[in-house]
């Protein structure tokens, strides 16, 4: 299968690595920066064709599928370039700059007869294949709260692309909670209710850099997803407490899921295999688009998410 990246920053990298493990050529890699694509292309076999225009790429090389990894302003553009020229799509979070982006993605996709797929590679982390375990086997019972964390002193955020919004769309909760806002939906169930709180610290920016957005899925359960580029000790955990059973995960430490019993003094300490998701990631795309598996994260879950995001910032405060 022949492969092209469009977008050659530090997510490349990750695609890259993992499409290192598949049968596959990597045959083309297009960036605005024609030099950034070519220190990426230094280090992969076969001496893949570099360009500064992904049309360009497309066109003349013709790859299969393209994994987009640019900034969420031009995700629509060069899905629905490929979209409408029958090439897969694995296109990097958040899936688009803002909900009617995603629809108009949405409705290029059911055109072709080409597979898209959003990378949220949270879903394939062995950690919360084990947590969804326990939520669908009922060791936690009815899962009453969930909360999740992503936290960090990233202060160098303030002149990254991320905290534009003309480029990113969003600042904090649209780029890291559309993490959560899919694992939530992964996890426990669809979202009927959300509202945000949110802040902006950084000075020459215009969108938050730390958010709280409150979500509440169909089945009762009331979740709490909080970001922050900002914040002076880092975090990053899922803790879903049920009415007979909690589990806790932290992201730094990888290779636990921590589980209690009610009535249990202590934790379980269960242990999980260590990986970043994005192998998985792109293992499952790479056997969506052969036909040799039906896709467990589609482009719906996609659109899904940005509508959710999209309604927290219209009730945020």
């Amino acid at each position: 299968m022949r492969i092209g990246i469009v977008g050659c920053g530090g997510v490349a990298g990750e695609h890259l690595t993992a499409y290192a493990k598949e049968d596959v050529d990597i045959v083309g890699l297009a960036d605005y920066d024609k030099a950034v694509a070519q220190e990426k292309a230094g280090g992969i076999k076969g001496k893949p064709k570099v360009f500064s225009d992904y049309k360009e790429m497309i066109d003349s090389i013709a790859p299969e599928a393209i994994s987009i990894c640019t900034p969420p302003v031009v995700h629509e553009e060069v899905a629905v370039y490929a979209l409408e020229r029958g090439i897969h799509v694995l296109c990097e979070k958040p899936m688009a700059y803002d909900e009617h982006a995603a629809h108009r993605m949405l409705a290029a996709a059911r055109r072709s007869t080409a597979v898209f797929m959003p990378a949220f590679r949270h879903r394939f982390l062995p950690p919360l294949v084990r947590l969804k375990e326990m939520v669908q086997t009922g060791r936690l019972g009815e899962v009453v709260l969930f909360n999740n964390i992503f936290c960090r002193p990233a202060f160098h955020m303030e002149a990254k692309w991320f905290t534009k919004k003309a480029v990113a769309g969003g600042g904090s909760l649209m780029d890291t909670n559309s993490h959560s806002i899919d694992f939530f939906r992964f996890l426990i169930g669809e979202v009927v209710d959300q509202k945000a709180v949110m802040h902006r610290h950084f000075k020459s920016t215009d969108v938050e850099d730390t958010a709280i957005m409150i979500v509440k899925a169909e089945n009762g359960t009331v979740g709490s997803l909080q970001s922050s580029f900002v914040a002076g000790s880092p975090h990053a955990f899922i803790d879903i407490i049920g009415t007979s059973g909690r589990a806790y995960y932290s992201y730094i430490e990888p290779e636990k899921v921590l589980y209690r019993a009610l009535g249990d003094e202590d934790w379980t300490v269960e242990t999980v295999e260590l990986h970043t998701g994005f192998e998985e990631e792109i293992h499952h795309f790479i056997g969506a688009v052969k036909g040799e598996n039906t896709l467990s994260c589609t482009i719906e879950d996609g659109v899904r998410a940005m509508e959710i995001i999209s309604a927290a910032y219209r009730s945020s405060c």
